[in-house]
């Protein structure tokens, strides 16, 4: 049985599961069974079914009623939408961030990329997406605007769904993910807020934007 972490059970369940799915030990289309995950990990089934609710509404499984659950991809839409609205709430933070500068972010921002870049050539995309909400986050805390940062924590969720689902419809590799960051860090270095709203587009869209 796996080492199951020092958190309630279903969190412990939620947190395995999650780091299969993302780092595509589960892929898209997996059967997930709940008498036999409960088995394997010496659970109750009750405990497999909260865990798997959790993960479906971070869009990684879907749910069948009375059948089964599915590891399941986001669209192509649905990932546009979830990085558009991440893009609107933070080029916000960023303008707030810019009016009082924002050079104490670069070396705490450049520490989570290095770690980032070591998780990416381990592979791990689970420990990458970790550390990607804990930069924006970072970024986004920094624009002392409560309400805002509450709204953008609101998507942190759904965040492993959304980059499990474009490295795979973008044929991605994820040692890229964390030169986006870099390209991100540099730009608030720099202090241009064309430039940062440029980079910050791009690094969320993938798109040419021009203010």
């Amino acid at each position: 049985m796996p080492d199951l972490e020092h958190r309630s059970l279903p969190d412990s369940v939620h947190r395995l599961l999650r780091t299969r799915i993302l780092n595509n030990e589960l892929p898209a289309g997996t059967r997930l069974v709940e008498m036999a995950i409960a088995a394997e990990l010496d659970v109750s089934r009750s405990t497999v079914r909260t865990a798997l609710t959790r993960l479906e509404s971070e869009g990684l499984v879907e749910i069948s009623p009375r059948r089964h659950s599915v590891v399941t991809r986001l669209s192509h839409d649905d990932i546009q939408d979830a990085c558009y609205a991440r893009y609107v709430l933070e080029e916000g933070a960023v303008r707030a961030v810019l009016a009082h500068g924002a050079a104490d972010l670069v070396d705490p921002l450049t520490e989570l990329v290095e770690r980032m870049e070591h998780a990416a050539r381990a592979g791990d995309l689970a420990a990458v997406v970790d550390l990607d909400t804990a930069f924006h986050g970072h970024l986004v805390a920094a624009a002392r605007k409560p309400r805002l940062a509450k709204l953008f924590a609101g998507m942190d969720a759904q965040m492993g769904a959304v980059m499990r689902s474009s490295l795979e419809e973008q044929h991605l590799d994820l040692a890229d993910m964390p030169g986006l960051h870099r390209d991100l860090v540099a730009a608030l270095a720099g202090g241009d807020p064309t430039t940062v709203a440029t980079t910050l587009y791009r690094h969320y869209l993938r798109e040419d934007y021009v203010l």
